[in-house]
């Protein structure tokens, strides 16, 4: 059965918290679903986050069920979508953490830079 709620790990909350406090996105669920795009055009496999807390309802995350629709898109064989959104928003922090400065309008020029 797949997720009703998201949530973020105590490490990846604290990238998250870094990137609002630097002002580039207005909340943390705007940095979440950019990190699970910046997961996404890293190549993440799929996977299961162990270990998160709740912070958002699915219906929050995705109103309009647009998140799912590229998940399936991406991720044909994915059974719960909503569990590897969670996974993407984590690994995704994770690889901004590991990023030696958390410069976001770098990060940003880079993830565009690459898709062109």
């Amino acid at each position: 059965m797949d997720k009703k709620t998201l949530g973020i790990t105590p490490s990846s909350d604290k990238t998250l918290q870094t990137l609002v406090h630097e002002g580039a996105f207005a909340s943390e669920l705007d940095a979440a679903k950019f990190a699970m795009s910046f997961a996404i055009r890293a190549g993440a496999p799929q996977g299961v986050t162990e270990g998160a807390t709740t912070k958002w309802n699915v219906g929050t995350v995705d109103p309009d069920q647009s998140l799912r629709a590229i998940i399936e898109a991406i991720y044909p064989d994915e059974n719960e979508p909503y569990r590897l959104v969670e996974y993407l928003m984590n690994e995704g922090l994770r690889l901004i953490g590991e990023e030696e400065t958390l410069d976001v309008l770098t990060l940003l020029e880079a993830q565009a830079a690459d898709a062109a």
